[in-house]
């Protein structure tokens, strides 16, 4: 799904408009349709609303609806904004006076403070849509102000008003609405994966109202959210001859003394993956514990105690790097070895792995697109600055991306895939539930076996972690977001391929 920015939004609407002979109350209408709908799924026990309108074309939306509950026999009340309507709102204006629907018109701030409503009343936010330009001030923050004080369920329509599309603020964050919900039109915005804007959000939810697919097929976006369409159309289905060695020899360096589980999650992850061979590089005193849990994988003896190097680095299709090697000289000596010899080998560098590369910025200049970098944002702070949100996080991985011509797969809600071509891509599964110990360890496996399996660097990012997300998911339903760990993570990797299979 392709994330545009709010000036391709208005074109959009603009194209879908002279495409299907629509004027721009017909496709309000049509997206109120679709958001009443959607409330109606979900809030069937809810039979009072306040509808809070602005006086443009996201006010527009917020009156149709008003109008399509009060036909549903909902108890309706409209707040207005009393600010320059267009032309779009004042038609459904008309339409509200024709149904007798009661609203007031705000003027003051004593009327914002004479304002009360029932804590059984569902509040709707049609407030400010995507056109918004400037912070919100004067009647526009003091109606903010009181919409967040109630405890009310809050819907927001399009985005939380306050909220910009494009970045995390407009407005200050006391100045914008906290939903509950947030039901978006035709596509996320840009600002929906920043973390600093989660709270606002909410539950988030999308509508279609049938913009142009000419549009949306044609125009170029700079993002995108993986859904699990885009993903399922990814996977390579197996060949009913295929053999081991069809599907790739991975090498997993990962582990040292106190930090063994780190090798082992990470391998068996790999295997779990579909990839045909893994060979896990551990030291010797951690073989007997790797192959008590995994006896299907090889083991590699890595002696930390001097500088290591492979024999032949070329008899494996992808290599994983970094998950509790340890900050040593010689897991250094190892990463500078393995950054200058892996050729067009694909190599995941993960955990330690980035501390020491964080640790050597020269070595920056030996990245390339078959390199992918996992961070958390601690460790990508680490290899660049520190940031102040996730929206300046978010331009600095694109920069960093194109700069060094490296894929960076930047971990948390919605993680984030940069790459040399300028591109971000937003991940769509995934709970709060993961963010535990060894859960990296287990996406460096997963997409090392990827890889191996001679998946494009791109797609073993976006099925890697899309698939670490649904696997989390599943296992969340089962033992709860607070009593994951990451080995329930590796025992649902398998869901996901068997709903594909099926």
């Amino acid at each position: 799904m392709k994330v545009f920015n709010a000036a391709q939004l208005k074109e959009a609407d603009l194209f879908t408009l002279l495409e299907q002979n629509l004027t721009s109350t017909q496709l309000l209408e049509r997206a109120a349709m679709a958001i009443f709908e959607c409330i109606n799924e979900t809030k069937v026990n809810c039979d009072s609303f306040v509808v809070f309108c602005g006086a443009g074309n996201n006010g527009g939306d917020g009156l149709a609806l008003a109008c399509l509950l009060a036909k549903a026999n909902k108890n309706v009340l409209v707040v207005l904004l009393n600010e320059k309507p267009t032309p779009a709102f004042n038609a459904e204006l008309l339409r509200l006076q024709s149904l007798n629907v009661p609203y007031i018109t705000i003027k003051t701030q004593s009327q914002i403070d004479d304002l009360k409503i029932e804590e059984s009343h569902c509040i709707v936010d049609a407030l400010f849509g995507i056109g918004i330009s400037r912070a919100l001030q004067g009647l526009q923050a003091g109606l903010v102000l009181k919409i967040n004080s109630w405890p009310n369920y809050k819907i927001a329509i399009d985005l939380p008003s306050g909220l910009s599309p494009d970045a995390s603020f407009m407005s200050s964050p006391e100045n914008t609405i906290i939903a509950d919900e947030t039901i978006t039109i035709q596509c996320p915005k840009l600002s929906f994966f920043f973390p600093e804007n989660k709270k606002f959000i909410g539950q988030l939810k999308s509508v279609d109202i049938g913009i142009s697919q000419a549009f949306l097929g044609n125009t170029d976006a700079c993002c995108y959210y993986t859904t699990n369409e885009n993903i399922t159309a990814l996977i390579k289905p197996r060949s009913p001859i295929a053999h081991k060695s069809n599907f790739g020899h991975a090498l997993i360096i990962a582990g040292s003394l106190g930090k063994i589980g780190a090798s082992i999650l990470s391998s068996e992850a790999a295997l779990r993956s579909g990839c045909g061979l893994v060979t896990s590089a551990i030291p010797e005193s951690a073989i007997g514990a790797l192959l008590i849990v995994l006896p299907e994988a090889m083991t590699l003896v890595r002696d930390d105690s001097k500088a290591f190097v492979f024999d032949d680095i070329n008899k494996f299709n992808a290599v994983g790097f970094g998950p509790g090697v340890g900050l040593t000289e010689q897991s250094s000596i190892l990463l500078k070895y393995l950054l200058m010899h892996h050729g067009k080998i694909p190599l995941v560098i993960d955990a330690d792995g980035l501390t020491l590369l964080s640790q050597n910025p020269s070595w920056y200049s030996d990245l390339n697109t078959h390199v992918m970098l996992t961070p958390h944002p601690g460790e990508f702070d680490r290899l660049t600055h520190i940031h102040n949100s996730g929206e300046e996080r978010f331009k600095t991985q694109l920069e960093f991306s194109h700069k060094n011509n490296v894929y960076v797969l930047l971990k948390g809600s919605n993680t984030c895939i940069t790459g040399p071509n300028g591109k971000a891509y937003f991940n769509s599964t995934g709970n709060q539930g993961m963010a535990t110990a060894g859960s990296g360890d287990v996406l460096t496996g997963i997409i090392t076996s990827l890889c191996a399996q001679k998946y494009e660097v791109l797609d073993a990012l976006r099925i890697g972690a899309f698939l670490h997300g649904y696997a989390g998911d599943i296992a969340a339903k089962e033992v709860s977001q607070t009593s994951l760990i990451a080995s329930d993570i590796i025992m649902h990797i398998s869901d996901f391929f068997l709903a594909f299979e099926k």
